[in-house]
């Protein structure tokens, strides 16, 4: 054989097993940062409901878990805690009933074993 034409095989063979490479390298890369992890609990939702107030939470739960709801205030301390409420796999809405508040943006927390959600929303009453 021509050693020209080895050298040519190895060239396009090498060029193409680094774009191969590379590309698996990006993929994983994209997958570990930009798809959530299957088994957090993920908050598709968060309305204000009046007479009387309370917070519907629609989520999506993709196993069995405990989910732990509350308010939080700026600096992050709890403020108010409902009980704990056991979830089922797939989209359910939470109701929670809401405690006296002023009128204003509100932070709503949600958290399992393995996450922590925090939104807000905003109370108007008047």
């Amino acid at each position: 054989m021509d050693l020209q034409l080895i050298r040519t095989a190895l060239l396009i063979t090498l060029s193409i097993l680094l774009v191969v490479v590379l590309l698996r390298r990006f993929r994983r890369g994209v997958i570990a940062k930009d798809l959530p992890v299957n088994a957090h609990a993920e908050l598709l939702s968060l309305d204000v409901a009046y007479h009387p107030a309370r917070l519907q939470a629609v989520v999506r739960v993709p196993i069995d878990q405990i989910l732990h709801t509350g308010l939080v205030d700026e600096q992050d301390h709890h403020s108010f805690a409902w009980t704990e409420v056991p979830v089922k796999s797939g989209t359910q809405t939470l109701e929670r009933p809401l405690p006296p508040l002023e009128d204003g943006v509100h932070r709503f927390e949600m958290r399992t074993t393995t996450q922590r959600t925090v939104r807000q929303f905003t109370m108007r009453q008047g």
